[in-house]
């Protein structure tokens, strides 16, 4: 048995010119990045900073606030992602082609922070919108009021310490799965310098957090199931005595009918399971109510019903002794199956079995 992610694979970066190669203009000055650089722009009127090898004024190397080598290529973007009343800087991609609703991105890019910045902080925050943002501030981005206008499409990656180093490039990575609507990505601190948690790195230092950032990218997952090898829906946890499907499991569902719906020769079977409180006849119930409702999540989302077969187990196959909560919330789960039968020998058929 293994799980919904085993087995991905990792596709074309979606950033556009990723390692800030390319320029218009070679940097002449501070804050020339949503002119000099394609496909990169600036969201706000914090002055984004672009650094290049052809440049005396903005070098690689040794420059006004600092001395790093590029990461890859010859050059690199700067911006302050905290300053003295909130003040920001941010960095907008435009994608190579808007998200796929329901499928998993991989994020990262690396980061140095700049000899002679006093701060390091210990996440960075990344915003997919629709269209460019154009805000009338140099302050904070507040994640609240986009949320409020609909820019819901959002996540934070942290850190178990800070990036401070000062000399290497770390990595910042995470993971998304899109809604389908993303064109756009901003990569910065959306929180305020009283919510973001700061490590002071020396003294005589400007008293704000600077990095440098190179090699950015977004690569689709492309998940290859193995045929006839059960696998769990690990984020598709349900509550005791409970078949609905919670917020943090839709995304992982619509992902599964988009590479259904891909992939039209394969056919799926879904088992329900319970944790053993309760009764025999109601967890087998329960079971059956938590496979049938995937089932029907999944053909609300374009796969036909007669590619989708389910069954329930009641509490008769746990993947844990179920002693403790978290036990029994592993054993509260549903599994699949990807064949390319039509129909798997111990399942129901969507539309049958349907007298509970």
């Amino acid at each position: 048995m293994i799980h919904f992610c085993c087995g991905c694979a990792i596709a074309q970066n979606l950033v556009n010119n990723p390692s800030f190669e390319d320029f218009n203009e070679c940097p002449e000055e501070f804050g020339s990045l949503k002119y000099d650089v394609p496909f990169w722009t600036q969201p706000t009127y914090g002055s984004t900073d672009y650094f290049h090898n052809c440049s005396p004024e903005m070098p690689i190397g040794e420059n006004f606030i600092g001395e790093q080598s590029t990461y890859e290529g010859e050059g690199y973007a700067g911006m302050y992602v905290y300053g003295p009343k909130d003040y920001r800087e941010y960095l907008t991609s435009e994608l190579a082609h808007t998200l796929i609703r329901g499928k998993r991105y991989f994020i990262s890019f690396q980061v140095s922070l700049a000899d002679k910045a006093e701060l390091g902080v210990n996440q960075f925050g990344i915003l997919f919108t629709k269209k460019p943002l154009q805000l009338h501030t140099k302050r904070n981005i507040p994640i609240d009021l986009m949320r409020r206008k609909g820019y819901d499409n959002y996540i934070e990656i942290r850190y178990h310490n800070y990036y401070v180093n000062k000399v290497d490039w770390l990595e910042v990575s995470g993971s998304y799965v899109a809604d389908g609507t993303e064109n756009y990505m901003t990569i910065g601190n959306f929180k305020s310098n009283v919510s973001t948690p700061i490590l002071k790195t020396g003294n005589n230092l400007k008293k704000a957090s600077y990095y440098y950032i190179d090699m950015v990218s977004l690569k689709g997952e492309t998940q290859s199931f193995t045929l006839d090898e059960t696998y769990v829906l690990e984020n598709l946890m349900f509550d005791t005595d409970g078949y609905s499907i919670k917020k943090e499991g839709r995304k992982q569902l619509e992902y599964l009918a988009v590479y259904l719906k891909n992939n039209p020769s394969f056919n799926i079977s879904i088992y329900g399971h319970t944790d053993t409180m309760g009764s025999k006849a109601h967890n087998l119930f329960l079971s059956k109510r938590r496979a049938k409702v995937v089932s029907l999540f999944l053909v609300d989302n374009g796969l036909s019903p007669r590619r989708i077969a389910w069954k329930g187990y009641g509490d008769s196959s746990p993947l844990s002794k179920g002693i403790t909560e978290k036990g029994r919330e592993l054993n509260r789960r549903v599994e699949f199956v990807v064949s390319k039968k039509r129909r798997e020998y111990y399942a129901s058929s969507i539309f049958e079995d349907d007298d509970n």
